[in-house]
């Protein structure tokens, strides 16, 4: 019994942050990580498959030379590269500059000057159609408004690994 009960602790600690990532939006943040930016990651060969209620991740490099070197001024860091992903998910892709809005993935891809860098495959989605579209409602008119845009601290970025998070792969049983 001891075992048992210490067992299930244990899942409800591993579960339970995973569980509280749907109740609300990461908080918006004040501040930047020290050092620089990261090298962006090599272009992948070919993305992985994908079904049609797969909660796909991609991520694009949309920093041009120019505009690197104005953030890198900006923060008084080296920035080698500027991310931008979109999530997309039975045929739809939704990104956040200002607004939650869809886009098509092959404008994004013009904008970065190829396909994306990484594309990651979450698995299929727990969510509806509709019940996606009442999120995508709620999170653009609470934490992802016009007026909580910031190009540094809540961009597309922050909006899209707060939705991928909140469309999680279904689990077994």
């Amino acid at each position: 019994r001891a075992s048992s009960s210490r067992a299930a602790r244990v899942l409800v600690w591993l579960l339970l942050p995973e569980l509280a990532i749907g109740l609300a939006a990461r908080p918006k943040l004040t501040s930047a990580r020290e050092g620089g930016s990261l090298a962006p990651p090599p272009r992948e060969a070919s993305p992985p498959p994908c079904s049609a209620r797969d909660v796909v991740v991609r991520v694009f490099d949309i920093g041009t030379p120019g505009l690197c070197k104005t953030l890198s001024l900006i923060t008084q860091k080296d920035v080698l590269w500027f991310p931008k992903m979109t999530v997309s998910l039975g045929g739809r892709t939704w990104s956040y500059d200002g607004e939650v809005e869809r886009t098509v993935p092959q404008i994004v891809e013009n904008a970065a000057g190829g396909p994306p860098l990484l594309t990651l495959n979450l698995g299929p989605a727990e969510l509806s159609d509709g019940e996606i579209d009442a999120l995508l409602d709620e999170m653009g008119s609470t934490d992802y408004t016009p007026a909580e845009y910031d190009f540094f601290y809540r961009n597309c970025n922050h909006f899209c690994t707060d939705l991928a998070d909140r469309l999680p792969p279904r689990r077994g049983g």
